[in-house]
């Protein structure tokens, strides 16, 4: 385990998951799709039939184990199949890993998956509550849901006016102004609306306007009636509702509005759905237009808008995993550029592992010569991904190349460090590293632990001698005094330097590599290979590690030294 450094790297995290679930449905042998209650997704969920998983899929064409879905530290969300019996696939394609994108399809075995994200349209306003305006409690007269009538008779007029409409969409990048669109298209001589608006229902909250009202124009500026009844109905059943305050044969529902006062309808249509939360454009009509094939009508002009919103939501999602693609090449960039190309000297043999995760982290490796012939070698772990990382590390790759050409002393040189990173590092970042320099003559070994991973020495038998970890806080906490340690490297001995992207590597268990299981593990490979190259070890080290981690990506950067004392 990390030790100190895990208490550290608890402090200041963002746990935040953005919103995703997924819809299920089970397909029967009819080929029927029932469906099946929505997960909502955490971070990582595994998709399978075994008891516990995060989406448990009952049925023998799915396997144990079978998929997982899960976020990446740059927000976006993923599918793997876990080596299932009978695949995973996304949008009729079999896939091994997909970037996921809202409204993919995801099958496995004979369940689909529908993958969505966020809920309802953001929007930059949120109006005054309607409680004040709603009607009473009394029931409307009529009620009518689109599953009720017969399949209404639609215009070619009607449908060129809702294409232009779509169209008009997909050129609004503000989502208020979408929904002003939305509304408008209700009060427009098209559609004959006396109101129009859009209110966001919240279980447990005041009903609140997000759009409008728009009325026609040259119409009175009066106070908006909205029922909310229909507004309940729409919530309960999910679907477009009419109603009206006229008495209607067959119906069993009415407005609560006199129509002494003004006979109306109102149709009201549920454009999105989140949990507990419901999105309703609501319509008042006169009577006469507001028939069957008018709730169609605005029904399919709602839908316009759902498929807009996601065509908006698409975009959005395209332009956000361009912007990390190019800064995952810049940093993918910046860490090849500081792997250290450094040959071995007289008396000493140095090699480097180094794999980056497909994220981009902050494992940090380098060796170089100090001025007076020792050789630097240094290990470091910068908390976080992403190119901030990558710049981390690129600023301490700067700073130690610079120093050691006039400063011998380690402690000097964290300490000046410290104070470099202190000064720019947010609040809930930090560096864990340690510098350890060997004389390749003598083999004496200086070293500076800061918060890290316990560095290894092995004979040519294997046998094992650890040296403290975590002796001096991590970096970019707080200006302090470091402290120095000295050791011994005899011929033939090898000292390993390493990052926690071994130790916390996990295999297909779920279960973590551990300091413990690493020690023992390289010293079985040295006790093999002791006369083979240095290179050789680090190839080793490096199959030993990608068979533990069998068919699991790997989450962090992977970085170390093996350094060996060899005769002058």
């Amino acid at each position: 385990m990390r030790r100190a450094t895990q208490e550290f790297r608890s402090v200041g995290r963002d746990n935040s998951v953005p919103r995703a679930f997924v819809d299920v449905s089970f397909e029967n042998e009819a080929g029927v799709l029932i469906p099946h209650p929505r997960r909502v997704l955490d971070q990582h969920n595994v998709i399978g039939r075994a008891p516990g998983v995060a989406v448990h899929l009952d049925h023998d064409t799915v396997s144990r184990k079978h998929a997982e879905i899960f976020l990446d530290p740059f927000g976006r969300w993923w599918v793997r199949d876990l080596a299932s019996t009978n695949g995973t696939t996304v949008n009729g394609e079999r896939v091994s890993e997909h970037l996921l994108r809202p409204m993919d399809r995801i099958d496995c075995g004979d369940y689909r998956l529908i993958f969505l994200t966020g809920g309802p349209t953001d929007t930059k306003r949120a109006g005054p509550s309607l409680e004040e305006t709603l009607d009473g409690t009394a029931a409307p007269s009529w009620l009518r849901t689109l599953r009720d009538i017969e399949p209404p008779q639609v215009s070619a007029t009607q449908l060129g006016t809702l294409m232009g409409f779509s169209r008009r969409l997909l050129g609004i990048e503000d989502p208020t102004e979408r929904l002003l669109c939305l509304c408008q298209l209700l009060v427009s001589a098209d559609f004959h609306g006396s109101q129009a608006l859009v209110a966001r229902v919240v279980e447990g909250e005041p009903t609140r306007v997000l759009a409008g009202p728009c009325r026609p124009e040259g119409s009175s500026e009066e106070a908006p009636y909205v029922s909310r009844s229909v507004l309940k109905r729409v919530v309960e059943t999910k679907q477009a509702v009419l109603g009206s305050n006229l008495p209607q044969t067959g119906t069993d529902l009415e407005l609560t509005m006199s129509a002494e006062i003004a006979p109306i309808s109102t149709i009201a249509v549920p454009i999105a759905i989140s949990e507990g939360v419901t999105d309703v454009l609501y319509g008042n009509f006169p009577p006469h237009v507001a028939r069957s094939d008018w709730l169609a009508l605005v029904s399919l002009a709602g839908e316009l808008f759902q498929q807009s919103e996601s065509a908006w939501l698409a975009r959005r999602h395209a332009q956000e995993h361009a912007a990390i693609e190019r800064e995952l090449e810049m940093a993918r960039i910046i860490q090849l550029a500081l792997v250290p190309k450094f040959p071995s000297r007289p008396g000493l043999e140095i090699a480097v592992g180094f794999e980056p995760c497909r994220w981009v982290g902050g494992d940090y490796a380098d060796i170089v010569q100090l001025a007076d012939g020792r050789i630097l070698c240094t290990v470091a772990d910068v908390c976080g991904k992403g190119l901030q990382a990558a710049l981390v590390t690129f600023s301490i790759h700067t700073m130690i190349r610079t120093m050691v050409d006039f400063v011998q002393s380690l402690t000097e040189i964290v300490e000046r460090l410290n104070r470099h990173l202190c000064g720019y590092l947010p609040d809930d970042s930090f560096v864990t590293m340690v510098l350890c320099a060997i004389d390749p003559a003598t083999g004496t070994m200086e070293y500076v632990n800061a918060g890290h991973l316990p560095l290894f020495l092995f004979n040519r038998h294997g046998a094992t001698r650890t040296l403290d970890a975590a002796e001096n806080p991590p970096l970019g906490i707080g200006l302090c005094t470091f402290r120095a340690s000295r050791s011994q490297i005899n011929l033939g001995d090898a000292l390993l330097l390493y990052t926690d992207g071994l130790t916390e590597l996990r295999n297909s268990k779920d279960e973590m590599l551990g300091e413990d299981l690493l020690r023992s593990s390289f010293g079985d490979i040295y006790s093999r290979e002791n006369a083979a190259p240095v290179t050789r070890c680090v190839e080793a080290l490096s199959e030993m590690l990608n068979e533990y981690r069998g068919s699991e990506f790997s989450e962090d950067d992977r970085a170390f030294i093996v350094a060996r004392r060899t005769l002058p």
